[in-house]
């Protein structure tokens, strides 16, 4: 299945989701607008924004995408309490790879939370290699990576560190106005189905070998001065035609590595300031793990508090060594830093490190690609938006 095959298949089942929720009267068009800007903005599935900004809770989207995907549904809080007998049936290293969790076996059946998008090629090849008719359940984003961090290791991101939390708080509260205990373990696992007959099973639908990634995010001209006005080009088209908020990230730093390699881009979320990405690999700490708040000094609080670029030396304050270290590098050290606002807030930042005279070369026409990249964002929230619609 073709790249393009398959975004237009998330669309599809994003646009479904939406309108699940409008027709039960859970969400009016406004509140659907809001979530749509929200992950255009900051990523992940539709499911997880609506659950972020408090408009629907884990168990409503549980039972929507049970429906939407005509997959079996259980309660999402109980893929947490896993007998150790189920979790060893699947590696670490696989569940890690596939990102899947697995529930409950029955014979030669093993039930399973995992992504919503997984493909079947992928279902074969786990049922070959673990020896189990795989049975899918329906699982939102967000439980099924707190269950893979809690059973399996896998590093939460801030993000969903904080989602977390409010998932909990929320679910603290309700049981608190209901004045019940929390539910308590039960003998049997709980799997609620309709008739699947109709439902198709493994290997009945064929598929395609998926193609390989797009290398042209990679590619870099031979003559860069004499290719400048083409690869600008070359961006603005990939710009233009992004269809997620990463191929906007992917277009912009393969632009910018050739001659600053050490750049990323960081998340603005409320008060902090997060790793989103790079090209640098750094063994100890994954990007995306950096979070810098706001409040304390850096040179991210100045562009945030000012909604302008700067362009000079790092001090030696200790936000500053963090984003230093994991670039292995050390002071004195020149930066550009650019914010990028859309709809009245900054979203992201622009980092790069670099000589001062490079740099400084550079500042008109990175300014002028930073609010390329703004326009991007609009679009995408803006096609989004008509096909949900």
């Amino acid at each position: 299945m073709s790249t393009s095959s398959q975004q237009s298949i998330s669309n599809h089942s994003q646009r479904r989701l939406g309108e699940y929720f409008q027709a039960a009267g859970l969400l009016n068009a406004e509140q659907l607008g809001e979530a749509i800007e929200y992950q255009c903005l900051y990523g992940g599935k539709l499911g997880t924004s609506l659950i972020e900004l408090g408009l629907i809770d884990e168990n409503q989207l549980a039972k929507a995408l049970s429906q939407q995907l005509k997959r079996h549904y259980i309660k999402p809080e109980l893929l947490m309490e896993i007998p150790d007998s189920v979790l060893n049936l699947i590696p670490e290293k696989t569940a890690l790879k596939y990102q899947i969790v697995p529930y409950h076996k029955d014979g030669n059946k093993l039930y399973v939370a995992l992504n919503e998008t997984t493909h079947l090629s992928s279902l074969d090849e786990l049922s070959f290699q673990l020896g189990y008719i795989i049975i899918p359940l329906a699982i939102p984003e967000i439980r099924l990576i707190l269950a893979l961090n809690k059973h399996y290791g896998m590093l939460l991101t801030p993000r969903y560190k904080a989602l977390s939390g409010q998932i909990k708080r929320r679910m603290q509260a309700a049981r608190k106005s209901k004045s019940q205990p929390p539910p308590k373990a039960k003998q049997k696992p709980e799997i609620e189905s309709t008739d699947v007959s109709a439902w198709p099973l493994l290997g009945d639908i064929p598929y395609a070998v998926e193609e390989q990634e797009d290398s042209s995010y990679f590619h870099e001209e031979p003559d860069r001065e004499k290719s400048a006005e083409k690869l600008n080009l070359n961006l603005y088209q990939k710009l233009a035609n992004a269809q997620d908020r990463d191929d906007i990230a992917k277009a912009l730093l393969a632009h910018l590595k050739a001659d600053f390699p050490n750049c990323g881009l960081m998340m603005v979320r409320k008060e902090t300031v997060t790793g989103w990405l790079t090209y640098v690999e750094n063994e100890k700490q994954p990007f995306e793990q950096i979070v810098i708040s706001l409040q304390d000094h850096s040179v991210f609080g100045l562009v945030a508090k000012s909604r302008s670029h700067y362009l000079g030396p790092l001090d030696d304050a200790p936000h500053h060594h963090t984003i230093l270290d994991y670039f292995s590098t050390k002071l004195p050290q020149d930066v550009l830093v650019i914010p990028f606002t859309v709809q009245d807030r900054i979203v992201c930042i622009l980092y790069i490190q670099g000589d001062l005279d490079a740099l400084n070369q550079h500042l008109a026409a990175y300014q002028n690609i930073a609010k390329k990249a703004e326009m991007s964002f609009k679009l995408l929230i803006l096609k989004n938006k008509i096909l949900m619609s």
